[in-house]
């Protein structure tokens, strides 16, 4: 009896530490309009039409700084044949970081891939948008509303 105990609170025990594990790792508000789907730790935040807006944390390994993970985003984007069109700092609820927009001609029009990355200690915090240039304009309050609310667990 007194195993059967034990063995009971030990499956308790290990199904509460896979639920916490499975909690995501920051919260962020839904611009209004806006449909949102969480799923293995990221959130996806789609409009009406199809423009996405993605938010998830990634381990800090190695371990490093904004400076270095939006230093080596840039020359990997860049060697990938992305023109860096703007790069700014931003602040949401208890981050920092580095936003970097990036142009690619594709066909006839020019696409808009944006990715806004801060380091918290043990995570790196990554908020990604794109689209057609018009159309990702044309959303620009909302992906600033986005990245001003995120709060990093």
């Amino acid at each position: 009896m007194q195993n059967n105990k034990i063995k009971i609170v030990f499956i308790f025990l290990v199904l509460l530490l896979f639920i916490m594990g499975c909690t995501l790792s920051f919260k962020v508000e839904v611009p209004p309009g806006f449909a949102i789907s969480k799923k293995s730790g990221n959130y996806l935040i789609y409009s009406p039409d199809g423009f996405k807006i993605r938010i998830k944390a990634e381990k800090n390994t190695p371990k490093k700084d904004t400076q270095f993970w939006s230093e080596a985003l840039k020359t990997h984007l860049a060697n990938s044949g992305y023109f860096l069109f703007d790069e700014t700092s931003f602040n949401s609820v208890n981050l920092e970081g580095k936003r970097i927009t990036w142009l690619m001609p594709v066909s006839h029009e020019y696409y808009k891939y944006m990715t806004a990355i801060a380091v918290k200690g043990n995570r790196i915090f990554i908020i990604e948008a794109s689209g057609e240039k018009k159309l990702f304009d044309s959303y620009e309050e909302d992906i600033e509303k986005v990245i001003s609310s995120v709060y990093a667990r």
